[in-house]
């Protein structure tokens, strides 16, 4: 499973933590005002309290959960839920900010320390994508490849060759000792919307579109 973003919310739309791993993201605040919306119209339509679940938005999965005042968004390139990364982030919250939020004055510095929370919780069992788009915005075909600069073009051959692998294995497919100078191509060609990259906490992986 691929994690996007967190979002802890108000039940009336204001984002308390917004914990964000990709360029690519809607604005918290729009965030927080579209889906108190959606579930206000869900609401008067079924004439039921019962909340979303989760929503599909251009190919990615918000996944929600309620826990009293707030509610847990997590932000995943699948449709099926995460229920146990849910349940822990909500009740981590709750265990360190549940009385907080009764007299909250809407000072969200009080919470900023949720955010290295989120982050420990995310290392076991998830992959983080740090790229700029969640498909790489640009194509390595020939005619790119040869018209980006000398250094660049090995360090993209290799990738393309490869489709996914690490500075390591892109090393060895273009026989470069230095993985120092394979990191800053890497970072050349991510920058420039070419290649994306995922990290977990035992790896970084690049990858290209097909």
């Amino acid at each position: 499973m691929i994690v996007y973003a967190v979002y802890i919310i108000t039940t009336d739309g204001r984002t308390i933590v917004a914990e964000t791993f990709h360029e690519n993201i809607p604005n918290d605040i729009l965030l927080g005002g579209l889906l108190t919306a959606l579930q206000n119209m869900a609401t008067e339509i079924t004439k039921s309290k019962s909340e979303m679940k989760t929503i599909e938005i251009e190919g990615l999965c918000y996944h929600i959960r309620s826990f009293g005042l707030i509610r847990i968004v997590l932000v995943t390139n699948l449709p099926r839920s995460p229920d146990d990364f849910l349940q822990t982030l909500g009740l981590r919250f709750m265990k360190q900010y549940g009385e907080t939020l009764i007299d909250w004055d809407s000072n969200l510095n009080v919470f900023l320390p949720f955010k290295d929370t989120i982050k420990e919780i995310m290392e076991i069992g998830t992959t983080i994508d740090s790229s700029k788009s969640i498909i790489p915005s640009k194509k390595l075909s020939p005619t790119e490849i040869f018209s980006l600069p000398h250094q660049l073009q090995a360090t993209a051959l290799a990738i393309v060759s490869l489709e996914r692998g690490t500075v390591q294995e892109i090393a060895n497919e273009t026989e470069e000792e230095s993985l120092q100078m394979i990191s800053a191509n890497l970072s050349s060609l991510l920058e420039l919307g070419f290649i994306g990259k995922t990290k977990t906490k035992e790896e970084e992986v690049y990858f290209c579109s097909q």
